[in-house]
């Protein structure tokens, strides 16, 4: 009896220092929730990215300006080796100057609007009376062949759309949880949440089509020598501009999107025979051959054994130019330097290596992703991979808006299911509650996952993202809701706190055969 007493007490007493020197888990976790939702500096780093720097186009002086701030701030927080990663290609800056869309006859209407991305500027205003053409493919050329020399071209008739009986912002619903919950197969017949492509391949595949079928038609134009192109925003009460895909065709005209309600209008009087004159201007500063590079940072890992083990989180730091991408992505952005500044603050010491990474090129096709991928683990397409692909634990990726985070996506990992479970649970009670088998797409976890690797997105309440904010000119600060900001920090830096800290990495998929894809491009 007394030799059991003395084992005990000695136990107690090896505990007790264990404890003093390393927070449990659940300590550090709480403590991970006051920092983040009481000092939270999240709608601070927000507000320096889509305010003070704005729109972050990939190749833009207004990316590279934000991309420096986010390394000074990063290492002004701690971290270690900040800095502006290369990621293997360059690419044609483009930053607008000025930009003019009018309507001077039959009365003068200021036409909101914004010039396609990789637009070429205009030597002096372009004015006329449009052409209105209806071109979806190369089937409908033969009608308008020989007849748009010198025209400002009009495609596409407007929509019907609905006048907004729904919410524009929603959140997801607990049937709608639960039936991700409950899914059996990752691919679920083929399309994950939001219609993704079931895999990085699929994906990469249908883009590749659709891109090909849109510089095809954007080729007729050219051939046609038409001057501008005008084209209608996908979305109501917003403009939603992506641009000429500078990498797959550098386009010999603008492009120009119009608000819908506008766009119809003018369409409405054109086929009353109405004489409407349009005024078009543009001028940018085109940069050949901009450096492309990722933002990178890293809070090092301390146990001997695994410090050279490393778990990543990020997101996407590039957008398109109209709004000042608060939700696409500098949500994610800054949700991500939140949790690695709240780790730091709270002066955690990982046993695994801990690096941010702030992806650019993302809208283009994961250059920035993709290219790191490449350099460090691996090539998707001959899955030759390097001696980094087996020390990654995982990678955790913000990029769905600015909604809180309800769960997380396996992408078929099973193996990883209780152990998010688990991670989760601390979070059931703000509506993270859901682990879900089935796969989702459309952003930087993907080049992750095809070299076999634990990358992840979470799922996130849609607020208006689709229906408003994604690509378009609402994207700014005050669509970000504070409160869920906080909660997408907090639950971040607990996850990849809790992957730092754990004795094993995160469970991993067989991996992929090697691919040979068409050549890849992507729209996000």
């Amino acid at each position: 009896m007394k030799k059991l007493l003395v084992g005990v007490v000695a136990a107690a007493i090896v505990a007790a220092h264990a404890h003093a020197q390393a927070p449990a888990p659940d300590d550090a976790i709480a403590r991970i929730k006051m920092e983040g939702f009481q000092h939270s500096q999240v709608m601070e780093t927000l507000s320096w990215l889509s305010d003070v720097y704005g729109p972050r186009l990939t190749g833009s002086a207004n990316l590279r300006r934000a991309a420096e701030w986010a390394r000074d701030e990063l290492a002004g927080w701690g971290l270690e080796h900040a800095a502006l990663e290369n990621y293997g290609r360059s690419v044609r800056g483009w930053d607008v100057r000025r930009f003019s869309i009018e309507m001077t006859e039959p009365q003068y209407v200021r036409i909101v609007g914004y010039p396609r991305a990789w637009s070429p500027a205009t030597t002096s205003p372009i004015t006329g009376t449009p052409i209105v053409v209806d071109v979806k493919s190369k089937r409908d050329f033969d009608k308008y062949r020989g007849k748009l020399a010198g025209a400002i071209v009009m495609n596409g008739r407007p929509s019907v759309s609905d006048i907004g009986f729904q919410p524009e912002a929603t959140r997801l619903t607990d049937d709608e949880l639960k039936k991700q919950e409950s899914a059996i197969d990752p691919s679920s017949d083929g399309k994950g949440p939001g219609g993704a492509p079931s895999s990085y391949w699929d994906e990469e595949d249908e883009w590749t089509k659709a891109l090909a079928e849109s510089t095809e038609i954007y080729k007729f134009f050219a051939a046609e020598g038409v001057r501008a192109l005008v084209t209608p925003s996908p979305i109501a009460e917003a403009v939603g501009v992506s641009g000429f895909y500078d990498d797959a065709w550098r386009p010999t005209y603008p492009g120009f999107v119009l608000a819908r309600e506008q766009y119809g209008r003018i369409v409405r009087m054109l086929d009353k025979k109405q004489a409407v004159t349009l005024s078009l201007s543009l001028d940018v500063r085109v940069t050949d051959n901009v450096e492309g590079f990722n933002v990178i940072a890293e809070i090092p890992g301390t146990d001997p054994a695994l410090k050279d083990q490393v778990v990543m989180l990020g997101g996407h730091f590039d957008s398109w130019h109209t709004g000042t991408g608060a939700t696409d992505n500098g949500a994610g952005s800054a949700a991500a330097m939140e949790a690695v500044r709240i780790l730091k603050t709270i002066g955690v010491k990982p046993r695994r290596t801990i690096r941010v990474a702030l992806w650019t090129g993302e809208e283009e096709d994961y250059f920035g992703s993709l290219g790191y991928v490449k350099q460090h683990f691996g090539d998707p397409s001959s899955m030759a991979l390097k001696p980094e692909h087996a020390k990654l634990s995982a990678y955790f990726n913000l990029d769905n808006g600015a909604g809180r985070i309800r769960g997380i996506n396996l992408q078929g990992n099973e193996a990883a299911r209780p152990i998010f479970e688990t991670w989760l649970r601390p979070f059931n009670y703000l509506g993270a509650t859901t682990v879900t088998t089935l796969n989702t797409g459309g952003t930087d976890h993907m080049p992750f996952d095809a070299v076999g690797l634990p990358g992840f997105q979470f799922i996130q309440d849609p607020l208006n993202y689709e229906t408003r904010t994604h690509h378009s000119n609402l994207d700014v600060y005050e669509e970000a809701p504070p409160d869920d900001m906080k909660q997408m920090s907090v639950i971040l830096a607990s996850f990849v706190y809790d992957a730092a800290m754990r004795d094993e990495m995160v469970p991993r998929k067989p991996l992929p055969k090697p691919h040979q894809p068409q050549k890849p491009s992507h729209e996000r």
